[in-house]
Formats: C-alpha cells, sequence, structure tokens
C-alpha cells in the first residue's frame, strides 16, 4: 500500500512573474495580487490562491474537495421552479404539503432535457488484469420496513450508532433494485451494486463520521404520501439514487421534496437530475464554470460562480463512479449547512498563512522555483488540486526532488501554515483477530502476519489483490515487506510499487513505514514521512489464513498537519493472485466486520511486475 498523499506543497509563480516574486522576497516588497486575469500569483498546498487580493483563480474552495459557501436566504420556505426560462419564487411552507399536488406542473417540476452524462461510460475500474471464477452470491445487504430500507438484520458489519442531534437530516429516495455505477471486483464476476446496496452502505459512511449523521432511506417502489410527508417536514437535504424508471415514484419524490432546501439527484433521468439545487438555488440556473469565467461581469469569487463550482464539482465525482467520492459529494451537501471536517480542512494559504511562508519559508521557496524538477511538479499539482488524489499522487512521484521535500517540510511540519489539525477516524470500531492458527494471538504471532512468507529467499510479505480506498489502492503491482529490524523491538514497512507517471512511463517508487505494537496483539501504530507530510496510522490484522494464504488488513489515520483523515483495508496474498473460491465466505465476513462491502474493494492489476526493487530499506534481523 503506497502512503496516503495527504497534501504537498504547491507554489506556482507565473513565469511572466518569477522575476518578481525573487525581488518580493528578496526585498520585502509587496506583491502585486494579480497581472490581468488570471494572472495571480499562487502560493499553496495544492491550490494555494492569494485570497486576500480577491482574485480566487479556482474559487472558495476548502478541503479535500472544497466548500462552497452560496448566500444564505432568511427563510428556509422558498422554491425555485422553472417557468419560461425565468427563475421564480413561490411561497411554501412545512404544513401544507398536502397542497402540493395543487399546484400545475410546470410551476414545480422542471423537466428540461436532461444533460447528466451517462455515469457509467466513465471512470471505470482497472479490469484489464482481471480473472473470472466461480461467483460469490449470497451478500445482499438490504432490508425494508414499511417502505424504509435499512441494514439487513443478518449483517455482520459494525452497529450504527445513533445520530447526534442538531445535525443537518438527510433524507434518501432509492430505486433499491437500479444498478448503480459502483462496481463489484472483476474477480467476482457480480457486475455493480444496486442503488439499494450503496444507499444502505453510504448511511452507515455518514453515521461512522465524528458528526454522526443520520439519513433515512426511502424505496422508490412503497412511496405513498402519508410517508413522504412525514419524512421530508423533518428533512434538511434529499438524495435521490437511480429515479426515473418507476415515473410514479419520481413525480410523488419530486412535488413532494420541494420544501427540502438543499438536494441532488445521481442516475436519475426524466429531468430529476435538474432538481439539484442549494438553499433553493437550482443547478440548472447557473451556466457552466468555464462560461462564468468568460464573463467579466462575474468575477470567480462571485456567490454564482462558487455555486457553479459546487454544482459542477458534485457532477464530476459523481461521474468518477467510486464510494469514496460519492461519499464525498454528499458531505459537500451538508457542508452547506453545517461545517464538515472531513472536507473542511485549509488548502490554501489565506493572510496569515501567507505570512507565514514568507517569514519561514523563503529559501526552500526560491531552491523550489530555481528548480525544473520542483516547478515541473508544482506546476502540475496545481492544475490537478486536491480532488483527484491518485493523479496528484502520480505527480508528486512523477517528479519527485528533494527541493519539494524541504518545502513541503517546511510550509507543513515545521510551521503548520495552514493550521490544520486533523485527527484520525474512530469508527466504524475494528478489531483485530482474537485468536490465530488455533490459540490466543500474542505480539510475536501478529508480528509473523505481518512478514507472512517473507524469508532469504523471498523478499515479499505480501502483494495487494485489492483494496478499499480508491484514491491510493489503484496503483499496479503493490509490493509490501515487513521485517524485524536489528535494533531490539524493531519492526519496518517497506511497500514498493509503480507509477504511472505523465510522461508515460513507468517508475518504481518506495515508502518507509516504522512500525510499533500498541497494548492489544494484532494492532500497530505506523508513522512516516512521504514528501514532507508526516502521518500517523492504526493498522489492525483483521483476519487471516492459518497457512499465511491471505490477509486482511484495516488503517485509519491522518496527516495531522496537511487536514486530512482517512480509512482503508486491503486484501492481500503472498503473490497477488486471489485467495481460493473456498475462502471468500469467510473473506467476505471478514470484511463486513470492518465495515466493507465488496463494492467498496477495488481490484489491483499485477501483471508485468517484474524489476521491482525489493531491497529493504534498513538492516535487518537474521
Amino acid at each position: 500500500k503506497p502512503p496516503r498523499l495527504a497534501v504537498s506543497v504547491s507554489v506556482s509563480v507565473s513565469a511572466r512573474l518569477e522575476g518578481r516574486m525573487d525581488l518580493m522576497i528578496r526585498g520585502g516588497k509587496k506583491p502585486k495580487a494579480c497581472v490581468g486575469f488570471g494572472g495571480c500569483v499562487g502560493l499553496a498546498v495544492v491550490v494555494l490562491v492569494l485570497c486576500s487580493s480577491g482574485c480566487e483563480r479556482a474559487g472558495n474552495l476548502r478541503g479535500q474537495y472544497g466548500s462552497f459557501k452560496p448566500p444564505r436566504t432568511n427563510s428556509r420556505t422558498l422554491i425555485h421552479t422553472q417557468a419560461r426560462g425565468q427563475i421564480q419564487r413561490t411561497k411554501l411552507t412545512r404544513h401544507n404539503t398536502h397542497n402540493l399536488f395543487h399546484h400545475k406542473q410546470t410551476e414545480t417540476y422542471p423537466n428540461p432535457t436532461p444533460t447528466t452524462p451517462d455515469p457509467h461510460t466513465n471512470g471505470k475500474r482497472n479490469t484489464q488484469c482481471s480473472a473470472i471464477t466461480t461467483p460469490l452470491g449470497g451478500l445482499a445487504d438490504v432490508g425494508i420496513i414499511g417502505g424504509v430500507v435499512s441494514p439487513s438484520l443478518n449483517s455482520a458489519m459494525p452497529a450504527l450508532p445513533t445520530p447526534k442531534k442538531g445535525q443537518p437530516r438527510i433524507l434518501c429516495i432509492v430505486h433499491k433494485d437500479a444498478e448503480s455505477p459502483l462496481s463489484y471486483p472483476p474477480h467476482l464476476d457480480r457486475g455493480k451494486a444496486t442503488w439499494g446496496e450503496a444507499a444502505v452502505q453510504l448511511k452507515r459512511r455518514l453515521a461512522w463520521t465524528e458528526d454522526g449523521f443520520g439519513m433515512e432511506i426511502l424505496d422508490a417502489g412503497h412511496l405513498t404520501e402519508e410517508l413522504l410527508k412525514e419524512h421530508t417536514r423533518q428533512a434538511d437535504i434529499f438524495v435521490f439514487f437511480g429515479l426515473g424508471e418507476n415515473k410514479t415514484a419520481a413525480d410523488l419524490a419530486a412535488h413532494y421534496t420541494q420544501i427540502i432546501p438543499t438536494g441532488a439527484c445521481f442516475g436519475c433521468s426524466n429531468g430529476l437530475s435538474d432538481l439539484t439545487r442549494v438553499d433553493y438555488q437550482p443547478a440548472n440556473s447557473f451556466t457552466s464554470l468555464k462560461e462564468k469565467l468568460s464573463i467579466p461581469f462575474m468575477p470567480p469569487w462571485s456567490e454564482s460562480n462558487q455555486l457553479a463550482r459546487l454544482f459542477e464539482t458534485i457532477q464530476d465525482l459523481y461521474q468518477r463512479s467510486n464510494h469514496l467520492d460519492l461519499y464525498y459529494a454528499l458531505l459537500l451537501l451538508v457542508d452547506q449547512l453545517k461545517r464538515v471536517d472531513l472536507v473542511g480542512a485549509r488548502s490554501k494559504l489565506d493572510i496569515k498563512g501567507l505570512y507565514c511562508l514568507i517569514s519561514n519559508c523563503r529559501k526552500p521557496l526560491l531552491k523550489c522555483l530555481k528548480n525544473p524538477t520542483c516547478k515541473k511538479c508544482v506546476d502540475e499539482l496545481e492544475k490537478v488540486g486536491l480532488r483527484d488524489q491518485v493523479k496528484a499522487y502520480s505527480i508528486i512521484r512523477s517528479y519527485e526532488s528533494k527541493e519539494f521535500e524541504r518545502l513541503s517540510l517546511c510550509i507543513n511540519e515545521k510551521n503548520n501554515c495552514l493550521r490544520n489539525d486533523a485527527q484520525r477516524p474512530l469508527l466504524p470500531n475494528v478489531e483485530p483477530i482474537k485468536t490465530w492458527q488455533g490459540k490466543d494471538l500474542t505480539f510475536e504471532k501478529a508480528e509473523d502476519i505481518l512478514i507472512g512468507r517473507r524469508s532469504k529467499d523471498n523478499p515479499i510479505s505480501w502483494v495487494l489483490v485489492c483494496g478499499q480506498n480508491p484514491a491510493y489502492d489503484e496503483f499496479p503491482c503493490q509490493y509490501q515487506m515487513f521485517y524485524r529490524g536489528k535494533a531490539r523491538g524493531s519492526l519496518w514497512y517497506n511497500p514498493v510499487f509503480k507509477v504511472n507517471t505523465l510522461d508515460g512511463e513507468e517508475v518504481w517508487r518506495r515508502s518507509d513505514y516504522k512500525v510499533r505494537h500498541t497494548d492489544v496483539p494484532g494492532k500497530f501504530t505506523f508513522t512516516f514521512c512521504d514528501n514532507g507530510v508526516t502521518s500517523k496510522e492504526f493498522w489492525h490484522i483483521v483476519d487471516a489464513a492459518d497457512d499465511l494464504s491471505w490477509a486482511i488488513l484495516y488503517y485509519s489515520g491522518a496527516a495531522k498537519t496537511a487536514g486530512q483523515a482517512y480509512i482503508g483495508a486491503m486484501l492481500a496474498t503472498p503473490d497477488g493472485s486471489w485467495p481460493k473460491d473456498s475462502e471468500l465466505p469467510r473473506i467476505s465476513a471478514s470484511l463486513e466486520r470492518a465495515g466493507i462491502p465488496w463494492h467498496e474493494m477495488v481490484q489491483v492489476c499485477n501483471g508485468n511486475c517484474e524489476g521491482a526493487p525489493l531491497t529493504p530499506l534498513h538492516a535487518e534481523k537474521q
């Protein structure tokens, strides 16, 4: 498993301003904020923009995918409707929902030609190395009681905590059996997960956040006016999944959710996708971000452009067709009503951060700007930003340099110019195994599981088969090397993995983790520094075969000063091939105990893996 890319430093200076920037830093002159449109000097972590200049080239982004703060209306009873090409407002309260059907269709239910691209043609997972074998069945995890969808009573998933009071309430209406864009690993030959499965897992993910958000799920096939009246009166956000095939249910959902100010539609048709809105401001009333930026009277920091970027970001996240980006899209909607820590970390320097950079990091900044590799790295990172973590990590590994690492170390670890303080996720509560090979698990045996079948003749402990975090587990050829060091009680982890660079080359990269025991056998702490950002993780041995033919490891961690927290898991074998089909039921049960369904697992391509540098980075105990 490659280390998570938390936030790495990106300093981008326009070529025509490079000399002025050098003069500004050396001579102490105040920088000019902009030279023409788009000529801002950006000093940031991944995307750093001089907020004080008012020239936020990328809008008001915050956190991993940004946070957008549209204007708030004083009343929550305004509804925007589409009529004759203009946005109109209608007074409506939560106490007269029974009168909704007395409104004309054109006043309450916009139905223009859908413009949402087909999600099934985008963001497909890596399948060229898949091997289809006996399919695994019996993974249904959806139950329905009175039209309310909930996790199956037979599920082994960790228990859901009670939603915290005072948090935004989410109402999800789902076509339970419709196909979602979330794929099972190709080896399982199960195709795509249903929207019912995806919605139930998203309900868990939202409940497991530090804020403890609650989501009620209604099945479109069991909708009634009474059921909708009961749930829409209490909801702050609505979400539609896979609606449109059932026209009656779609009409009911569209009408009764008009009193809910914020919501989005994913995988919908018949105009439902155009109901996406924030604070009663519909997405279809805004042109694309590029068109807005091309109009001189609509500056990029305007409220309209912030909303346009929000809607564009949510659509982009959905088209990536993986569970993590869909989860973050929902968090962005929640963030419009209440700040969400998972998407609220600072990703750019404000006035204080800029002063911190200039005061403390002038030397590494100048050296980076003068180094072609470092400057190339930060220029490419500015184009990508934080939304595509895999590509951003590939950029850093493609253009590694000491100058880049020193600048990142100065901004993040030494001075914390962004003033972030991320904490690792505590939920779900995943317990390590208690017994192995028929005996109680000891600290020594737990180390043996990590080390796997590594020996003098075989330097590899494990090879990743599939992983839960799509941001980091899609790299091909991920070799895991665990070994005991010469120092007493020392344990090291050196992952080696392949990166496809932006220049079209394939290069091998590696990282270095220090591993320590906790007070529980099978639970470890991992610490490492990657490109100037230090992360601390907790790893758990969820399960392992007695003959070490496979193992499941779960991790949760945070890059504190980068403001990012994450969780994930991996299924690994000694050679990267899938375990025997007879082992899959046990593996499925172990993944469920970690809160992970199969449709969240990303299959890794383990073809063409010759030439990996498998020499340990530390002296090994003989």
